[in-house]
């Protein structure tokens, strides 16, 4: 006899009593746990007291029928599998049963094997489903941020840092490569602070040409300059009270450096051509993907301007490294994005997922984002069953990670997350040249932790030590 499983508990609903045995001791010999009741009213009774992951109910009972019994099941515990039972003449009402929600159907007498084939399939889809239901609770609530969703401890301080900065009226410095997400934490900040009442204003500096640019932040007055046909405001009067987005700040040209360093300094401007002096209220948050230290260094960028826009700094990690983001932020995007597939969430097969947790992702979410659509929109049958990553990069890990697909998802996600991670550090020694103070630097961690998970992956760092 197999050995019980207290995992896999089974409620049996049915007024045949030589049934009730016999399915019981069936079931029982497989090493699942069996709960019998003889009518609906009792198997109402007994949904209410404990969980199941799989009930048996006849179709054709007394007192209450199989088909209302079947409905309480499902307003109650939508996600409980119901496989019906039904004699060779009702079998048009079990089809009926499956269109209200049953999961299959067996015809009454049963063939053995078949019963337990038909139920170890149904609790291996209560399982998946349980285990996908989880990831959405993860997905909706530890680990989200407005928009944002991560379970990387690197995000996570991210998260806990717009939280403290919020409502703090002072500049923020977002830096970042390109497709990070430094948009979507500049929201945070916003919604997440006193000002969000007023819209959110956002400006990428880097679109609008170098002449323009200056009008386009400030504002100018009829006539200012040739096509100026009348008065127009500026983003920082139209983002008064609230918050002004400035992205690409390291693309701004000196003289508006300059007027933006007056800005931040005195809450005070002129539009173009102007000669009021307006007084603005506007908490001003900024990104660049470039290193401002550096232009700064080489005199691109005005020091002054630097201090003031870099008074809370915050530094968004590129996928590569919080690779163990993959599936949650796979499962958001399909959610957000299901008009592509017709109203339906789709989902990824574990193939496609580990080669996601094997690519380097050189251009980030975004370019997650737009893998995504592009397989939303050529898939069929509701499973996304290949990715179109390119072939140039798709190699830098070996697919396959030594994962098992048939595993449940948990440990086939942690397994492919070790390999991933053994995969980081061996970059890292091999960039670096086994230098463990550099790397801990760059990894954010101590020394120890550094030869602890090289011991784990079983990695000599001498061994690339030039």
């Amino acid at each position: 006899m197999t050995q019980p499983n207290p995992e896999a508990t089974i409620l049996i609903v049915d007024d045949d009593h030589a049934f009730r045995v016999a399915t019981q001791t069936l079931l029982e010999d497989e090493g699942w746990r069996v709960v019998v009741a003889k009518n609906g009213d009792e198997g109402v009774i007994l949904l209410g007291t404990e969980d199941f992951d799989l009930i048996l109910s006849d179709l054709v009972m007394g007192r209450m029928s199989g088909i209302a019994f079947l409905q309480h099941v499902k307003e109650t515990v939508p996600d409980l599998p119901v496989i019906m039972v039904t004699g060779f003449g009702s079998i048009s009402t079990a089809v009926e049963a499956m269109r209200k929600g049953a999961l299959d159907y067996l015809t009454k007498p049963c063939n053995n094997e078949e019963l337990i084939i038909k139920v170890r399939k149904a609790l291996e889809a209560g399982k998946k489903d349980r285990e996908l239901k989880h990831l959405r609770e993860e997905l909706n609530t530890t680990y989200s941020f407005g928009s944002m969703v991560s379970r990387s401890a690197k995000m996570k301080e991210v998260f806990e840092k717009v939280r403290k900065v919020a409502d703090a009226d002072v500049t923020v410095l977002i830096q970042g490569a390109s497709g990070t997400g430094k948009e979507l934490v500049a929201r945070a900040l916003h919604f997440n602070s006193n000002r969000k009442p007023k819209p959110f204003v956002a400006v990428n500096c880097s679109a609008i040409p170098e002449n323009l640019l200056e009008s386009e932040l400030f504002g100018h007055e009829r006539g200012a300059f040739t096509g100026a046909i009348k008065q127009r405001i500026g983003k920082f009067e139209e983002a008064n009270g609230s918050t002004l987005f400035l992205d690409e700040i390291g693309d701004i040209a000196p003289a508006v450096q300059s007027k933006l360093l007056r800005v931040l300094q005195e809450r005070k401007f002129e539009r173009v051509g102007g000669n009021t002096t307006l007084e603005v209220n506007t908490r001003v948050v900024t990104a660049t993907n470039r290193n401002l230290e550096m232009m700064m260094r080489d005199g691109d960028f005005r020091e002054d301007l630097f201090y003031r826009l870099n008074v809370f700094p915050i530094v968004l990690p590129p996928l590569r490294d919080r690779l163990e983001d993959i599936p949650l932020l796979s499962e958001h995007l399909l959610k957000r994005f299901t008009d592509l597939a017709g109203g339906t969430v789709l989902s990824l097969t574990p193939e496609v997922i580990t080669s996601m947790m094997n690519y380097d992702w050189p251009g980030n979410i975004r370019e997650l984002e737009n893998l995504l659509k592009r397989a939303m929109i050529n898939a069929t049958g509701g499973v996304i069953t290949a990715l179109d990553l390119p072939q140039s990069s798709s190699s830098v890990i070996e697919t396959g990670a030594g994962a098992d697909p048939n595993t449940p998802f948990k440990d086939y996600i942690s397994t492919i997350l070790r390999d991933a991670e053994k995969k980081y550090l061996l970059r890292m020694l091999e960039k670096h040249k086994g230098n463990i103070n550099q790397i801990a630097k760059l990894m954010e961690v101590d020394r120890k932790t550094v030869y602890r998970k090289m011991s784990e992956h079983s990695i000599n760092p001498s061994e690339y030590r030039s």
